[in-house]
């Protein structure tokens, strides 16, 4: 039978303290005050203890109907206590509380079920008891510890507030602060990184994977994902489950998840929205880490679909599994000891760089596409759709700690936690880009945002360029432009100031990048003296030795790499632009080759290309150094602009 907690007093008791919190290893159990209707419930946690465990929380053994009383004898102020719950059942795994006994001192003590111990469950309940004590005007917490309790003298510790200990009369005594300092705080952000981590991990990087909805008809959308998988070499066990037919592509197909000869770490539900949660049970009783649910029908399609989402949620939350959606397109991993495609994409991107994050499934279709067709690699691919509960600031957690990613781009459209993105981003923008669309800026953009995410925050448009702004991330107007900028900062050193030359073999195109460079707020610098005279020894006559740089239209290809040469020589530039519009003579494939050597000896100085060709830019050799190219000067000029501001507020 399914126990549910209902507060008696639901005047005093304090809902605002009931959360959801994430475990070391990317599971969740439910921290909340207690009530006086968890007895019967403290009393199997205490009964399932062992002896030892017992004797270090009471010193010695008790009779637990008298410790339940206890543990459950509270008035939110003076006395406190917490319990940690999760399954089904809303079973007990731990349990804190602190009594006062001073003005300004209280004395704490916690116990965790053996089993969940080692997740980090007793140090996130002193943080909550700590908040709570504050509240009410303790300072300052003390604690009595037997010696061989190691545990949990580890425990406050490690916890990150500043403890003081001594031995006194065969115990241990603790005492510390109830607020945090900022190494406390720091200390517990790294402990939420550490779980975000683990948890976007469970779909990133998991062995096994069950495909619910899995279809033998091609053009369905779980017969597509079975055949990404599949194809794209996914290593590690791929389970096709559908109830309906034995076989799929001549693989047997499961009838359930329960069915399955192993316990699956990630399911993908494909199924239809009223059939979602009924498979999400499923799912957790037979022990799924992660549910990737594509699903669409939730919170984006109304008021029966928000509550069919919070349903969704809380089986989640009851079986410990992490979820990304629903409404979204899938994941990928391009990393070669993973190759994981389970998206219903036409095609997977080049593996690379960059973690690309979309809050739209149908967007990111066409994400993939552009690409693959821009030969944008990518490091992984998330789209979250209605964010449930793995978010957007968790998967910048991941990527920071990611050495396959380099740059980060989003495509977002509202924000759950405004504040924690900014804390998370600015510490994650000073070593690796980050580089975002907002949409629904405008009125109508905005609703559009609700009704097509369920979006839960979309915050004025001005309120959203300050945030972006003090984080550090790097803000487009448009999608092209976040491929502009993302590709540059991939391939290219984010530029150490914001003095830029030109080279072109063509006088227009160059004055019309010069102009560009100088709306978009870099410095296109006067060459000197010196460097004008060594440009002359090998230039044409007719070439102009100022900044642009036109070497005029019969310029050889080599032309481009010993300019180059001499303005990294000269350290003339932070950033170089080169322009290639075709002549009669020289090939864009020779000038392409000349560049990529120029750009193996360039050092800290950021090339872009432009080639005005109708094909565009050549193919890269294997092995050359790549330089971004751009269809015509002002991208260049813009995404340059971007990463040079971006250079300035990381310096």
């Amino acid at each position: 039978m399914t126990r549910s907690f209902t507060p008696d007093d639901t005047a005093s008791y304090p809902r605002a303290h009931v959360v959801d919190v994430a475990l070391r290893d990317g599971s969740t159990v439910r921290v909340r005050p207690v009530g006086a209707e968890d007895r019967p419930a403290i009393v199997e946690f205490l009964d399932a203890l062992s002896p030892q465990s017992i004797a270090f929380r009471f010193f010695g053994q008790v009779d637990l109907g008298w410790a339940a009383d206890w543990s459950v004898d509270v008035d939110y102020a003076d006395r406190y206590a917490l319990v940690a719950s999760t399954g089904a059942e809303h079973e007990i795994v731990a349990h804190g509380a602190y009594i006062r006994t001073g003005e300004d001192r209280a004395e704490v003590a916690f116990t965790v079920a053996e089993r969940w111990q080692g997740r980090g469950i007793a140090t996130i309940m002193l943080a909550h008891l700590a908040a709570a004590a504050e509240q009410h005007g303790i300072a300052v917490f003390s604690a009595q510890v037997l010696p061989g309790n190691h545990h949990m003298i580890g425990v406050f510790r490690d916890s990150g507030f500043p403890v003081a200990q001594r031995s006194r009369e065969g115990v241990v005594e603790v005492e510390l602060p109830t607020s945090r300092s900022p190494h406390t705080r720091e200390r517990f952000e790294r402990r939420e990184h550490i779980a975000a981590v683990a948890a976007v991990e469970r779909f990133l990087q998991p062995r096994t994977v069950a495909v619910i909805g899995a279809s033998p008809r091609r053009g369905t959308i779980g017969g597509e994902i079975l055949r990404n998988l599949r194809g794209y070499g996914f290593d590690g066990t791929v389970y096709a489950v559908n109830r309906r037919v034995r076989t799929i592509a001549g693989r047997k197909a499961h009838a359930s998840v329960s069915a399955l000869p192993e316990t699956v770490d990630l399911a993908v539900i494909a199924v239809p929205a009223a059939g979602v949660c009924a498979v999400a049970r499923e799912c957790a009783a037979a022990g799924v880490r992660g549910l990737l649910v594509i699903s669409a029908g939730f919170a984006e399609s109304g008021g029966e679909g928000a509550e069919r989402q919070r349903e969704l949620l809380s089986i989640c939350r009851e079986g410990g599994m992490r979820l990304i959606g629903p409404n979204c397109l899938g994941v990928i991993n391009t990393s070669p000891d993973v190759r994981l495609n389970a998206t219903f994409a036409e095609r997977p991107p080049p593996p690379g760089p960059i973690g690309f994050l979309s809050q739209s499934g149908g967007l990111g279709i066409a994400i993939i596409e552009a690409a693959s067709r821009m030969g944008l690699g990518l490091s992984s691919f998330v789209s979250i759709g209605n964010k449930a509960d793995v978010s957007g600031n968790d998967l910048l957690e991941y990527w920071e700690q990611d050495p396959g990613t380099s740059v980060l781009l989003l495509y977002l459209e509202s924000f759950g936690n405004p504040r924690r993105f900014a804390r998370i981003a600015r510490r994650v923008a000073a070593v690796k880009p980050i580089v975002a669309v907002k949409s629904g800026r405008s009125a109508a953009g905005a609703r559009a945002s609700a009704s097509h995410t369920g979006a839960l925050l979309s915050a004025s448009d001005v309120t959203v360029d300050a945030l972006f702004r003090q984080a550090g991330v790097i803000r487009t107007d448009t999608m092209q432009e976040l491929f502009d900028i993302g590709a540059l900062l991939a391939a290219q050193p984010v530029p150490a100031g914001a003095r830029v030359a030109i080279v072109t073999n063509a006088g227009g195109p160059g004055i019309m990048c010069a102009d560009a460079c100088q709306a978009a707020g870099l410095d296109v610098v006067e060459l000197s003296a010196d460097l004008r005279a060594r440009l002359a020894r090998f230039l044409a006559p007719e070439a102009s030795l100022s900044n642009p740089v036109d070497m005029i239209a019969t310029a050889p290809a080599a032309s481009y790499r010993r300019v180059i040469e001499a303005l990294v020589r000269e350290r003339a530039c932070d950033a170089i632009v080169a322009i290639f519009v075709p002549p009669l003579l020289t090939r864009a494939e020779d000038v392409a080759r000349e560049l990529a050597a120029a750009a193996a000896k360039a050092g800290a100085v950021t090339l872009a290309s432009v080639f005005m060709n109708s094909e565009g830019a050549p193919p890269a050799a294997e092995g050359a150094a790549r330089i971004p190219s751009f269809g015509f000067p002002e991208d260049a000029a813009r995404a340059l602009g971007a990463a040079a501001r971006y250079g300035s507020w990381r310096a």
